[in-house]
């Protein structure tokens, strides 16, 4: 049953009700988002500290083997002009109930196998949780994985030991990315309030880092899927197991779009190592890319829209490789800008058509698989981390290789600019791929898919 177009104006319509849903529905993100940005206070570190005596302060007829540790310590102490020594103390880490430890100097590694493992567990909440999603439905597996987070959440800020508290991290990414994943694909949505929704959605989670009703109720139109009779739901089933779902058009683009963002965020340290001017610059441009997405995708489709991103920052990579050293200082900055908004704005389209394409039965699993590729970007920016920035061109040359490659796969996609949303399998694969420019009206739009018959022919849907 088409449930956007027939069941939902008989209901009332996108009405007072579901608008409180969507502003509610914030909430949830909103928590997911602060766990998310949590990184930046549990690996916070001094701005300025100094691991070993500076060589020049040391004696030339003395070696630092021959000196006793509270002279090390003193020599250690930098010289500032016009004031003499500079007040620094030495810094003893405390252990009680949050505990502690070094994560300076030689102990820097711990911070990006930090980042690292988090993503880990987004990686593997998205997939095994949007599993679930389908099998045991929306509201349990949000229940369970809220539920599990904030245990984990206290058990992380009481962890004694680094060791354990990678492992607290990575359990926790994983509880985390069954709540976004299971709010997100349980939402309420009408046909022409999508995009808005899904807009206001991100936009309340950018001021902190980068939707289901607080009662956890089903997607209306996965409820009128699970209440079929048993043959049917087992025929369902069955489908999903056999299908040849093609959710890799959507991953590259998920992948590329967080992951090259590393390369253009690089550039901006050029101009301020200050955190703030990064960080709200990222928040700032990804506000823009999701109102650019909000105002354009319902009048020159996702596919357009999601293509156009995908050639601007490859373009926008290839330049900065290439003519880095022969552009100004500001010609680059704005290069690294409009690389990061249209980047955020592949990477947002990407998962949101994605969501709208996938069918009910395995929206949860498909879109987990589009989610998880977006981590691996993630991760791979903290791999540049861990090895000290050793390799960032190669990783450059990848990711901008693959931003222009990805517009290939775009190309397959169908377009689902108001069309309602697929419940059965069957629906997915009749969707249709239309030409993106003005064609003659006699030509066929190609099917996403081709069915293959038992008898060894195949029939289009």
């Amino acid at each position: 049953m088409d449930y956007d177009t027939k069941v939902l104006p008989l209901t009332g319509g996108y009405g007072r009700y579901n608008r409180i849903v969507v502003v509610f529905s914030w909430l949830p993100n909103f928590a997911v988002m602060l766990n998310l940005f949590s990184d930046v206070f549990y690996t916070l570190i001094p701005e300025s500290y100094h691991c070993r005596p500076d060589p020049e302060l040391l004696p030339s007829t003395r070696l630092p083997g021959n000196l006793s540790m509270l002279q090390v310590l003193n020599l250690s102490v930098p010289w500032v002009e016009g004031s003499g020594l500079s007040r620094c103390h030495l810094y003893r880490l405390q252990s009680n109930f949050v505990t502690e430890w070094n994560l300076v100097c030689s102990d820097y590694w711990k911070i990006p196998v930090q980042q690292i493992c988090f993503m880990i567990g987004w990686i593997l909440g998205y997939v095994f949780l949007g599993t679930l999603c389908d099998w045991l439905g929306r509201r349990r597996v949000f229940l369970l994985s809220i539920s599990l987070s904030c245990v984990l959440g206290v058990a992380v800020c009481l962890s004694s030991s680094a060791e354990v508290f990678l492992l607290l991290r990575l359990l926790q990414g994983s509880t985390l990315a069954g709540v976004f994943l299971s709010s997100y694909i349980a939402s309420k949505c009408s046909l022409f309030s999508r995009i808005g929704f899904i807009g206001l959605f991100q936009i309340s989670s950018l001021a902190v880092c980068h939707h289901t009703d607080p009662s956890g109720e089903e997607e209306p139109s996965g409820i009128l899927q699970k209440e079929r009779t048993h043959f049917g739901l087992t025929a369902h089933r069955d489908d999903a197991q056999n299908a040849r779902w093609p959710v890799h058009p959507w991953m590259p683009a998920r992948f590329i779009g967080t992951g090259i963002q590393y390369c253009f965020t690089r550039n901006l340290h050029r101009y301020s190592h200050n955190f703030y001017f990064t960080y709200f610059l990222r928040v700032l441009t990804g506000a823009v890319a999701c109102i650019f997405l909000c105002l354009s995708v319902n009048h020159f489709g996702r596919r357009a829209m999601l293509l156009l991103s995908a050639i601007i920052t490859g373009l926008s990579s290839l330049l900065l490789l290439a003519l880095t050293q022969y552009l100004q200082g500001g010609l680059v900055l704005v290069l690294s800008i409009v690389g990061l908004l249209f980047s955020q704005a592949l990477a947002m389209l990407s998962a949101f058509f994605a969501s709208e394409v996938m069918p009910t039965v395995v929206r949860g699993g498909c879109l987990g698989l589009v989610l998880a590729s977006g981590c691996v970007g993630m991760a791979a920016s903290s791999l540049m981390e861990l090895q000290n920035n050793s390799g960032y061109f190669l990783h450059h040359v990848i990711f901008a290789s693959f931003a222009v490659l990805s517009v290939l796969c775009i190309m397959l996609l169908p377009e689902s600019k108001r069309k309602p949303l697929p419940d059965s399998m069957k629906d997915g694969e009749s969707q249709r791929r239309p030409p993106l420019f003005l064609s003659q009206p006699g030509r066929d739009n190609l099917p996403l898919l081709v069915s293959v018959l038992r008898g060894g022919g195949t029939k289009c849907h």
